[in-house]
């Protein structure tokens, strides 16, 4: 009896013991879920959701109270630009198909895109018979806008090339023909209707030579001389030029610049070059009685400390679809415009490590934001990569 009463407790023991294993275990594979980078999705083979890690949780907004247990077609339906993730996931159910390193598109509960990296796999048991299939997706937003970026920056550089050849060609001659027109000019009587013509001619020859001087700008080399600079007052002096050239027009002007606003390292020229170029284009796009503000402020800490400016103009829009395309070159929505201004502000911001994005509201305006690296954080990234060495900006 004793010994049977022994035995029995022992198996007691070991079936707890095998209880708290096999926890572990789902503990352990839901740890590993949740750990990894992307999204995980399981589906079993009769089409139902079975499990939804923490990470697809928060990228696509969904509880998984809300999708476990339910078909997968309600999760990710074949329409519109998710039809090419559906059929993938419908062939790994019906056909045994797998997938990997794929590119497909998901969209979230509130019907956000997100491009995503994706592979399925089959799941199977000991006895290889498939149990369902295990979706896995990584966002590839951040990578799209690198390889974006990367694109634009190699058609700047071989754009930068062809127009300062083509300004060198043209300057030149252009600058004869402006020589002859004025003497021509100058040898006519006072009311002689050929003057007009000549009028004519002389600026059409200055504009073609604002363009040739555009071009040098666009092509100018990289950034090479810095120094610290208070961007309030490069904004300042940016926008007494262009008040200035635009003094005719019915524009009101609101500043509001940050107290005690962390300098830049700049090259001071350029960069006022930029600004110019956004704050002009704020005057071209702002109908009669509408608004500029301009305003400086400061984000982030340490190394990630920001310095930036936002100038936004009342009473134009940009369609999402054409705010990128506002810093191509010889893009633009002006009539008589060159479609290089916003480029050479753009090519100049991130020459001094900046950025510049533009955001547009039918009620509320169109604004451009450059945001740079303070002075302070640019020293001391360089000083923290290279301790034993005597680095210096500026």
């Amino acid at each position: 009896m004793t010994t049977a009463a022994s035995e029995n407790q022992r198996a007691q023991e070991n079936g707890g013991k095998r209880s708290a294993s096999e926890l572990d275990s789902q503990k352990l594979v839901s740890y590993t879920l949740d750990s990894l980078e992307g999204g995980v999705i399981t589906i079993s083979r009769e089409g139902v959701v079975t499990s939804f890690s923490s990470v697809a949780e928060r990228m696509l907004g969904y509880r998984p109270s809300d999708v476990t247990g339910v078909p997968w077609t309600r999760l990710l339906p074949a329409t519109g630009d998710m039809t090419r993730l559906a059929t993938m996931v419908r062939a790994a159910l019906t056909q045994g198909a797998t997938f990997s390193s794929e590119e497909a598109v998901v969209r979230t509960r509130d019907r956000r895109r997100i491009p995503v990296g994706l592979t399925i796999s089959q799941l199977r048991d000991e006895h290889d018979n498939q149990l369902g299939i295990v979706v896995m997706f990584k966002d590839l937003a951040e990578v799209k806008r690198i390889r974006e970026q990367i694109a634009r920056t190699e058609q700047m550089a071989s754009l930068g090339y062809l127009a300062a050849g083509i300004a060198h060609e043209l300057r030149n001659p252009l600058g004869s023909l402006l020589g002859l027109a004025e003497l021509f000019q100058a040898d006519l009587p006072p009311n002689d209707p050929r003057r007009s013509y000549t009028a004519t001619f002389i600026r059409e020859i200055e504009r073609m030579n604002n363009l040739v001087e555009d071009l040098l700008c666009f092509a100018q080399p990289p950034i090479a001389t810095l120094e610290r600079r208070s961007l309030n007052e490069l904004v300042e002096e940016s926008l007494q030029f262009a008040s200035y050239d635009f003094q005719h027009r019915r524009v009101a002007v609101r500043a509001d610049y940050a107290d005690r606003l962390p300098e830049v390292l700049v090259d001071g020229e350029r960069l006022s070059r930029s600004l110019l170029n956004v704050i002009r284009n704020a005057y071209q796009a702002t109908p009669e009685g509408g608004t500029i503000s301009v305003s400086t402020g400061t984000a982030g800490r340490g190394r990630r400390a920001r310095v930036f400016a936002r100038i936004t103009n009342t009473g134009s829009y940009v369609e999402p679809a054409l705010r990128d395309k506002l810093f191509t070159p010889f893009f633009t929505l002006k009539k008589n415009g060159t479609g290089l201004g916003l480029s050479i502000a753009y090519q100049i911001v991130k020459g001094h490590s900046g950025n510049i994005t533009v955001d547009s509201d039918p009620e509320e305006g169109t604004t451009f934001s450059v945001d740079l690296p303070s002075a302070d954080s640019v020293t001391r990234s360089i000083e923290e990569d290279c301790p034993n060495v005597n680095c210096h900006a500026g």
